[in-house]
């Protein structure tokens, strides 16, 4: 490796405090990322050096003597093998670098969870997302038989006023009541989600996802509405039973639509934080671990032995996953 370890500094709290196996996979991560940044150098250094080889060549090929011709070819395949090399080693860095992106990962997103509070405590709101995405499941189901509800209640009122009653009917009271239970499960259900964003607002409240806000319906006021119809006369329930049919149609049923969109949205930004803020983690304990943990070593061992640890390791995990088989006889 190009980069010698520097010692010289005192190690940082945050970087020390952490988990042992946190810092070895760090070390090796640096390791990693160093070599690929030598290879790559060296690399484009035997490019360079081909695109000499050939710049002094001379254009004429009868003026070039079979000695110089030979010398050439030598010359050309001696860097030719160089950078085949350099691609094996840099594509053993490569997959060793995806083989350990994964644990390592997992194991820094597991740490920060019980090391950060405000990490952890952002991460906890985002279980508000399933409530809220119930809940406006529940809403829309609830929309839908309101309006079915509705539908009958116009009928009813349709016929009270075709037959040209002061009164509403039996069955258009019976319709109205069936319509006000409606109602009040809907209303009901509209404050059950907004709840639910209220809390998540709460929980993301001084932390780094405080941005984000889960969004909410206004108030509908449905059952206030449907206790209005059973106060009135056949022929003006049924104009305010149309009226609020071509509301929720028109309006409510569409912005209950729209509000999904935007959840979806404020869900995506708060994955979207979390990941970043484990990125900057990562790559500030990256870094360090780049200045202090790269030790100036051969690369071919250095390498070998991070593949050894990660088989070694990934041996481990498959091992962990199998079901335990008791020993029961002998033979």
């Amino acid at each position: 490796m190009s980069q010698p370890s520097t010692n010289s500094k005192p190690a940082q709290p945050s970087f020390t405090e952490l988990p042992e196996v946190i810092r070895y996979m760090l070390r090796d991560e640096a390791n990693l990322s160093t070599a690929r940044h030598v290879l790559e150098d060296a690399r484009n250094d035997a490019l360079a050096r081909v695109d000499k080889l050939q710049s002094e060549r001379p254009k004429i090929s009868f003026l070039i003597s079979k000695k110089q011709r030979e010398e050439f070819a030598a010359a050309t395949e001696v860097i030719q093998r160089q950078i085949g090399l350099i691609d094996s080693m840099l594509n053993r860095v490569a997959k060793a670098r995806d083989r350990l992106q994964g644990p390592l990962r997992g194991t820094l997103l597991n740490h920060m969870q019980e090391a950060d509070p405000l990490y952890r405590q952002g991460l906890r709101a985002g279980r508000f997302h399933e409530h809220w995405r119930r809940g406006h499941s529940i809403v829309a189901d609830r929309l839908r038989g309101f309006m079915r509800d509705l539908k009958t209640v116009r009928t009813a009122l349709a016929n009270d006023a075709g037959r040209g009653l002061g009164t509403l009917s039996e069955e258009s009271n019976w319709a109205i009541t069936t319509l006000h239970g409606a109602s009040m499960e809907l209303d009901r259900e509209i404050d059950a989600l907004n709840h639910w964003g209220a809390e998540h607002t709460r929980c993301v409240q001084g932390t780094p996802f405080s941005r984000v806000h889960l969004p909410a319906l206004e108030q509908w006021s449905c059952t206030a509405r449907t206790v209005s119809l059973s106060k009135s006369a056949p022929a003006a329930a049924l104009a305010s039973s149309e009226a609020i049919l071509t509301e929720f149609s028109e309006y409510r049923q569409p912005s209950l639509d729209t509000i999904i969109g935007m959840f979806q949205a404020a869900a995506d930004e708060h994955g979207q934080i979390a990941e970043m803020r484990l990125r900057q983690r990562w790559s500030q304990l990256l870094n360090y671990a780049e200045c202090h943990l790269v030790a100036d070593a051969e690369l071919e061992p250095t390498l070998t032995a991070i593949e050894q640890r990660l088989s070694s390791a990934e041996h481990a995990r498959l091992t962990a996953q199998l079901p335990f088989v008791p020993f029961t006889s002998e033979r």
